[in-house]
């Protein structure tokens, strides 16, 4: 589940979360195997280019929450935030490289009363449906932060959408059965500058990088994953 998360919420914040100011949250609804039915919850509040995201979910009977933070005077750089411990993480996020990706314009539709664009997205070919809408004006802001941080430079996902014309704020994300993820509130009110600093007082752990995790044992993979539940779990 935690996979299936993170990838949604990287699509959210590279395609979709380009609003000028404002307060988005999303729910995501898992349709496959023991996990059916399980929901997340997640609240994204941004300025400009500064991105924080709160997370809410359950995983193997441990409900997690998590906070992590985007800024442009960090590229390439997730701030995840322990509020318990009281401590940051910082994760890396550039020099990726992402596959092939081709897309189909299904078709104009209305979801929650925005104009969408719906889609179909193929990655390692596997399909995805995605809404997406120009309604909120703004979307274009955060671009040039998308492409030198989170992307890595690989900015290939926006650039078939815009020569489809599809473009926009993401309403909606579909993987048949795996997950819905959609947009159930958007608020524009303007949000304090203090969520996107990282708390006083809050000591700085050990760095990740997920490419290296890649050349990891079994067995060290493992270990590394339980340090970051330890970490970041626990019940609320």
């Amino acid at each position: 589940m935690k996979q299936l998360l993170i990838l949604g919420l990287s699509l959210f914040l590279t395609l979709g979360v380009m609003a000028q100011q404002g307060t988005l949250e999303y729910k995501m609804t898992m349709s496959r195997g023991q996990e059916n039915g399980m929901v997340s919850t997640s609240k994204m509040m941004f300025s400009g280019s500064k991105i924080r995201v709160e997370t809410n979910m359950a995983i193997a009977g441990t409900k997690i929450k998590q906070a992590m933070l985007m800024l442009p005077e960090k590229p390439n750089v997730m701030t995840m935030l322990d509020e318990n411990a009281k401590t940051y993480r910082e994760v890396s996020t550039g020099q990726k490289t992402m596959d092939k990706v081709t897309l189909k314009v299904v078709g104009k539709e209305k979801i929650q009363n925005f104009n969408c664009t719906h889609v179909i997205v193929t990655v390692q070919n596997r399909p995805m449906d995605m809404w997406t809408t120009k309604d909120i004006s703004g979307y274009e802001n955060m671009l040039a932060y998308w492409k030198s941080s989170i992307s890595g430079g690989n900015d290939q996902m926006y650039t078939e959408l815009k020569k489809a014309g599809a473009e926009g704020f993401v309403v909606k994300m579909q993987i048949p059965g795996s997950m819905t993820m959609e947009l159930v509130k958007y608020d524009a009110k303007p949000v304090s500058t203090s969520v996107f600093a990282i708390p006083a007082g809050y000591k700085k752990g050990a760095s990740v990088d997920p490419e290296k995790m890649k050349n990891m044992t079994p067995a060290e993979r493992r270990k590394a994953m339980e340090e970051m539940m330890k970490q970041y779990g626990g019940k609320q």
